[in-house]
């Protein structure tokens, strides 16, 4: 460790401490443990990690990258867990040693959460809440909050103090969201609301408790819950439509995807079935450029040909953030580029039984990005219910096809195969079977001859029939 540096802060008021490329931390000043109240021995060999807030953690993990890049960080702020339970909003500036490969963290308080004895367990679910919490009086300012409410408001300390909740930008607070407060307050009960957040385009739900004038107030982002909804809202209508009408399944198709790209407008959503050749056919893609499915139309399926070729002929997911870059399109990204498609996730639909891909459903967008765990989730549900459409579809088509068959073969036993059973009959009833040489027994059995040939063509028919019968009935 840098001595100049340890030395420096030793008595510093600053909150500082040194810890290796793992987050051990080796050292901590005076003003670190009274702060976080830790002694020398809890601190020993302690993970930064577990005193930090789980929420913090992707966002540790991104300043983490910028740290390695930069080789210092200002004004990165994480919540801090004091031996009592409670958090400390913090701001950091750190310093990467790179010839020691440890990092140096001085940093200072934002926001502080007491724990009064006796309200310990209350405090620290509070502040530990991922969930915004914050504390309003009358006039709707702020008496108190927690880490994850300031995080939403995108304030620090200091300005949350000044600040009118309801002048809170970040927020994008509507007059139905300042009603149910005031509804709150007259009525002396809780209220709930959900909004668009036009500021960030989010789903916020706020629950509004008064207590003595004053109001506790939850606000949570909904947006995912509130997608989620959407979807399954979408899945019900695209299965009732696809077991009442006679749609066709590109109808049905792309009635789902219309419906996901309505709920995730950048998306740019395309199905794709595989023939019995292994080439790609569109089956739908109602936002995608039509010279551009045009271009992909009937290209065969196999290692490094686009995303969906490669998904299909691989049977897994395949992920391209990247178009411009990956080798998966190396020999393709010439077709996407002009109509500016940067991003192509696509994933197979696979048989329930599994033996065959029956088609693949891609996503495009305009802007190089990796999916997010929602956008997975959602991709996963819509290959669900592709698979229960186009199955459904097929099958319906091979009852269908049976069912004319059988048709048929009804229509044979009913008339072809009673002709030559009937005319066996009735040579069997002129044979002469008392006068063996009788001239007409010889005339009688070359028409039995011709006859029975007829009627083993007729048999031979209706085999045919029935053996495609049972086999439109097995997977492939």
């Amino acid at each position: 460790m840098n001595a100049k540096i340890i030395s420096l802060f030793t008595h510093s008021k600053d909150v500082f401490f040194v810890m290796d490329m793992d987050g051990i931390i080796l050292h901590t000043n005076q003003a670190f443990r009274n702060t976080f109240n830790y002694t020398e021995h809890d601190l020993a060999d302690l993970n930064f990690e577990a005193i930090c807030h789980p929420a913090d953690k992707e966002r540790k993990e991104e300043n983490l990258g910028s740290l390695m890049r930069d080789k210092k960080l200002v004004g990165y702020q994480s919540r801090i867990k004091a031996k009592d339970g409670c958090y400390f909003s913090m701001i950091w500036s750190l310093i990467l040693g790179e010839d020691e490969n440890l990092i140096y963290a001085t940093g200072n308080v934002l926001a502080a959460a007491p724990c009064e004895p006796g309200h310990d367990i209350v405090q620290h679910t509070i502040q530990s809440l991922n969930e915004g919490f914050v504390v309003l009086d009358a006039g709707w300012n702020i008496a108190g909050y927690n880490p994850a409410f300031q995080a939403m408001a995108n304030l620090e300390h200091a300005a949350l103090q000044k600040v009118n909740f309801m002048q809170i930008e970040s927020l994008g607070l509507i007059d139905r969201v300042a009603e149910a407060f005031s509804q709150a307050l007259a009525e002396n009960k809780s209220v709930q609301v959900q909004y668009l957040n036009a500021h960030s385009n989010s789903w916020l739900r706020i629950n509004i408790y008064p207590y003595n004038r004053q109001l506790a107030v939850f606000v949570r982002d909904i947006t995912e819950i509130k997608m989620q909804e959407w979807v399954l809202k979408l899945e019900k209508d695209v299965l009732e439509l696809n077991a009442s009408t006679q749609n066709s399944l590109a109808q049905n198709t792309a009635e789902l995807l219309k419906g996901i790209e309505n709920i995730f407008p950048e998306m740019l959503c395309s199905v794709l079935e595989i023939d019995d050749h292994d080439k790609l056919v569109s089956l739908a893609a109602p936002r995608l450029p039509k010279a551009y499915c045009d271009l992909i139309e009937d290209m065969p399926i196999g290692p490094n040909i686009g995303s969906c070729g490669t998904a299909a002929f691989h049977r897994k997911q395949i992920i391209v953030s990247d178009i411009e870059n990956d080798p998966l399109w190396a020999n393709y990204k010439h077709l996407a580029q002009p109509y500016g498609l940067k991003a192509c996730w696509s994933t197979p639909v696979i048989s329930s039984k599994g033996a065959k891909v029956l088609a693949t459903f891609a996503i495009y967008y305009h802007v190089s990005r990796e999916p997010t765990e929602l956008e997975l989730s959602i991709i996963a549900r819509t290959v669900n219910i592709l698979r229960v459409l186009i199955e459904s579809k097929r099958t319906e088509e091979s009852i269908m096809e049976q069912n004319h068959r059988l048709q048929t073969i009804a229509n044979i036993s009913s008339h072809e195969l009673r002709r030559p059973v009937a005319t066996i009959m009735g040579l069997v009833n002129l044979f002469d079977d008392e006068d063996l040489q009788n001239p007409l027994n010889k005339e009688i059995m070359t028409h039995l001859d011709t006859t029975s040939q007829e009627l083993d063509g007729v048999i031979h028919s209706i085999v045919e029939r029935t053996v495609y019968i049972k086999a439109s009935g097995t997977d492939d």
